[in-house]
């Protein structure tokens, strides 16, 4: 059966504890490969040979490696959903700012591999694209909505705002930064909420022009 990229259709659920043990060794197994060959190069013979499985085994719970892809996918859009759906307010606005970039890069920083192959993969495939589209977009809008108030008056516009807030934040996050690095993951968390605060402090000071 040919390896062809494609939308994926919806996703086997296994009935049995060994089919769902089966399918999560697929899904390691895609995760590793993508991150070692990348997202085009990879192939789905490759992953059953990590998996120790056969090519059988591999169709009957995705379809091709997209659909491996968008199981990965699922994993880190649920994670960063639940980031977005916490509460983002307390009594110090730094603070309040530098626990919410903390919980995004740690999602970033457990996921980065994934994310460096959806990103790969939503350049040449409309699927992903739409689905980075979706997913950024939520929080873009969480973090536009934090913003509202304090750009209310200023001119500036918090959706371009929240963009290039989240950009930073994701973009730095997905460039190398390890889930198991814990205490540089710290310091560069709070040099990111600083740049977050200071950038938002300018955004609200009266224009020079």
């Amino acid at each position: 059966m040919p390896d062809v990229p494609d939308v994926p259709d919806a996703p086997v659920v296994p009935r049995t504890s060994r089919g769902e043990r089966t399918r999560t060794r697929l899904r390691d197994a895609a995760r590793q490969v993508f991150a070692e060959r990348g997202y085009a190069a990879a192939r789905v013979e490759d992953v059953v040979a990590v998996a120790g499985v056969s090519h059988g085994t591999f169709y009957t719970y995705f379809t091709n490696k997209a659909g491996a892809l968008d199981a990965l996918i699922d994993e880190t859009a649920r994670d960063l959903q639940a980031v977005v759906e916490e509460p983002w307010d307390g009594p110090d606005a730094a603070q309040a700012i530098a626990a919410v970039i903390e919980r995004f890069v740690g999602v970033f920083a457990e996921h980065a591999d994934v994310m460096s192959t959806w990103l790969e993969a939503s350049a040449h495939e409309p699927h992903f694209r739409q689905r980075l589209r979706e997913v950024r977009g939520g929080y873009i809008a969480r973090v536009a909505e934090q913003l509202d108030p304090a750009l209310a008056g200023t001119g500036h516009d918090p959706s371009v705002a929240a963009a290039a807030l989240v950009a930073m934040v994701e973009g730095y996050a997905t460039q190398g930064l390890r889930a198991d690095d814990d205490a540089d993951r710290a310091s560069r968390t709070r040099t990111l909420a600083a740049l977050w605060f200071g950038g938002l402090l300018g955004l609200t000071q009266p224009s020079s022009t």
